[in-house]
């Protein structure tokens, strides 16, 4: 059975003639003729009672009919719903992304996506990056923000990773701090002190402790935490120092000195490799991948 049986059964149906029906379809009489007959021999059913002025349908063909209708108006509605997803008038990207990744850039640059296509959904994942990596290769989500060190972009075995902002990390200490007041910072001096740290699953967290072992320190972690609230909190209180990405922690009463030997990292935005994504999620890849600068 093929749609265009239908297409031509319905409009002689709608019609009531078979002439009629083939100057509503644009084709010839015979064709029409033979569709219908080719439909009544694959169902078994004579559809139509057929006399020279009209074509009526039968007990069976009214059933037919009925069914034959929602099955068109299925394929119409799902055509329409294909046209939608193509023209980015709707769908839904499914987005991961730690509470420390990039927030500033992330939320401006999915914010100019989000005015490009008003009508696309955003749902979002909030996990650390073990989890986000997990969830990408489990197809849970589309795309994920993930923090690494330029080496690895191309090192992810089962990720395709796109670069759209560099990052170094900065020291947060409360104003009243001794070293509040220096302009930069390096490992070494926060050695003697507590530190308010990104979990071990975290990307950023991967990259502190490669630097404290680099240099032969020691970390005196108090506190592991994604959340720059409940960061900003405990700087203020004076339980410790942070280190994290510059800008992760906007708050006038918490002071952010860079690290001068903060190496660069880099913020990608990921996706499975030889996985198709929803259209929707493959345009914001692109879109992202083209918004990088550098």
């Amino acid at each position: 059975m093929e749609l265009k049986q239908l297409e031509y059964f319905l409009a002689v149906s709608n019609t009531g003639s078979f002439t009629r029906a083939a100057e509503q379809l644009y084709v010839s009489q015979p064709s029409v003729t033979t569709a219908i007959k080719k439909l009544e021999d694959e169902l078994g059913l004579v559809l139509f009672d057929r006399n020279k002025k009209q074509a009526i349908l039968t007990s069976e063909g009214k059933i037919f009919y009925q069914h034959a209708g929602t099955v068109m108006k299925d394929i119409s509605l799902a055509a329409q719903k294909a046209a939608e997803l193509k023209n980015l008038s709707s769908g839904i990207i499914q987005i991961g992304l730690s509470p420390l990744t990039g927030l500033a850039v992330s939320s401006f640059l999915l914010s100019k996506f989000h005015n490009m296509y008003p009508t696309l959904r955003f749902r979002f994942l909030e996990a650390n990056t073990k989890e986000l990596r997990h969830a990408l290769e489990e197809d849970q989500i589309d795309l994920a923000f993930l923090p690494l060190l330029p080496q690895e972009v191309d090192a992810e075995p089962s990720l395709e990773c796109a670069v759209i902002h560099q990052e170094h990390l900065s020291a947060y200490l409360p104003q009243f701090h001794l070293l509040a007041h220096r302009q930069e910072l390096h490992f070494k001096d926060l050695r003697q002190e507590l530190l308010l740290l990104p979990p071990e699953s975290c990307g950023y967290r991967q990259v502190i402790d490669h630097c404290f072992q680099q240099q032969d320190l020691t970390e005196r972690p108090i506190f592991e935490t994604t959340y720059p609230q409940m960061i900003a909190s405990l700087i203020i209180s004076g339980s410790g120092i942070a280190i994290l990405p510059s800008g992760a922690i906007q708050n006038e009463m918490v002071k952010e000195v860079p690290l001068a030997d903060s190496p660069v990292i880099v913020l990608t935005i990921a996706r499975k490799q030889k996985r198709t994504i929803a259209h929707a999620a493959e345009k914001l890849y692109a879109f992202l991948q083209e918004s990088y600068d550098g």
